[in-house]
């Protein structure tokens, strides 16, 4: 492979310098601090002054293992070492743009006073993906990103320390009298959601317990705050299990979750979050009342996953060609397998999802009919407008006019 030109687009990406050396057995002496080759995007930038063998015999020593390594020179500067057939890659210097204690670290006596301010400044995860792209490139088993911190990262927290914080704070809740609220409460309450249940997800909302909600911070805040990012989780699960299109639960759960985020008063939160759980379990509901509408059929995973290429593409000119190419299948036989088993065919399927995400936007959003328009892949918006009110029986502005909300959640 041409690896020059990837170490020379990385040096860019990461304004420092690649250098190679070259694979000796364990066995070799340690070769000239001066590499092989040298790739650098910046001018005059150098680190020769203080590499020293110590350094460099760490990068051997890692390499013997044919892992790549990251590692913190005087608490400020990190490199990383790749393994590769070509020879052994040194990436860096550079600076983390935040905070990350890896497990390797060195000093180096000769680096000069103003030296680590030279060095650009990174996101840790960029610098991460590079040495991983440097890696697989050369190898035939995939290396992804958790594997490679989990080998160099020190973690926030260690086995041991958790088991004892466990063992205090068990001990402490033992002693006064401190427990959690029952597991089956909150069976029965992402029950109610997954059945689309809204009578027993408000009795469970109503059921009272001598224990109490698990403390999640000390900010009582923060605490509500991820209280309500955790209760979103389980209820956009559970309504995934109810049958809601994880598409759309997903995007749900983001909008919940910033809208939270955003929050700054403690006192609105909670009964937010029950609001959340009851619009999970209304989504569950309305799609159990579609199907008890529809006639008694098997579920089947070819129309499932040429429903979610639907709600995925809803924002494209959607065709049953590109549907069909992305499942692999014949358009007609996708065609006629779709309508036998919903009852409906694609195409009208498409429209009714799109008619449905034009009424919303109406409702809960500025946009203008332009916009929608362009958004959803309409030809234009007088396209729009003739197909909205052939399908409602009322124009875009008619709609806007009467359902327009101008403050909501």
């Amino acid at each position: 492979m041409n690896y020059q030109y990837l170490m020379h687009y990385i040096s860019c990406r990461l304004h420092t310098i690649i250098k190679r050396y070259p694979l000796l057995p364990s066995s070799c002496p340690l070769p000239s601090l001066v590499p092989d080759e040298s790739f650098c995007s910046r001018y005059a930038f150098t680190d020769a002054s203080f590499l020293t063998e110590e350094i460099l015999r760490t990068f051997y020593t890692a390499a013997a293992r044919k892992f790549p390594l990251l590692l913190t020179v005087n608490y400020s500067l990190i490199y990383a070492s790749v393994p590769t057939p070509e020879g052994l890659f040194v990436v860096g210097p550079v600076r983390f743009s935040s905070s990350a204690s890896l497990k390797t670290a060195l000093t180096a006596s000769k680096m000069p006073k103003d030296f680590p301010e030279t060095a650009a400044l990174c996101d840790f995860t960029d610098f991460a993906d590079c040495v991983l792209l440097i890696y697989n490139s050369f190898q035939e088993n995939f290396l992804n990103r958790d594997t490679l911190l989990f080998q160099n990262v020190v973690p926030l927290i260690s086995p041991e320390e958790t088991q004892q914080k466990l063992a205090d704070l068990i001990f402490h809740n033992q002693e006064m009298a401190v427990t959690h609220n029952p597991y089956d409460q909150e069976l029965r309450e992402f029950s109610s959601i997954e059945n689309g249940d809204l009578e027993m997800l408000q009795k469970s909302f109503e059921e009272d317990y001598p224990g109490q909600l698990g403390t999640l911070s000390e900010n009582p805040l923060r605490q509500l705050k991820n209280l309500g990012i955790v209760v979103t989780t389980l209820a956009c699960r559970a309504s995934i299990r109810g049958g809601v299109l994880p598409e759309i639960a997903y995007s749900l759960s983001d909008i919940h979750i910033q809208k939270l985020d955003s929050m700054q008063n403690p006192a609105a939160l909670y009964p937010l979050i029950r609001t959340f759980e009851m619009e999970y379990a209304r989504l569950v509901q309305d799609l159990k009342k579609q199907t008890s509408q529809q006639k008694k059929r098997e579920g089947n995973p070819t129309v499932e996953q040429c429903k979610d290429y639907i709600f995925k593409h809803l924002h494209e000119k959607i065709r049953i060609p590109d549907i069909a190419r992305e499942l692999y299948l014949n358009p007609n036989y996708l065609s006629n397998l779709f309508r036998r088993h919903e009852g409906i065919s694609i195409v009208d399927f498409v429209a009714q999802e799109k008619f449905k995400l034009v009424k919303n936007l109406l409702t809960y959003s500025n946009y203008s009919y332009i916009e929608i328009a362009s958004y959803l892949g309409f030809s234009s918006q007088s396209h729009l407008g003739k197909q909205f009110k052939a399908q409602t029986g009322m124009t875009l502005k008619q709609y806007r006019d009467k359902y327009h909300v101008r403050e909501f959640l």
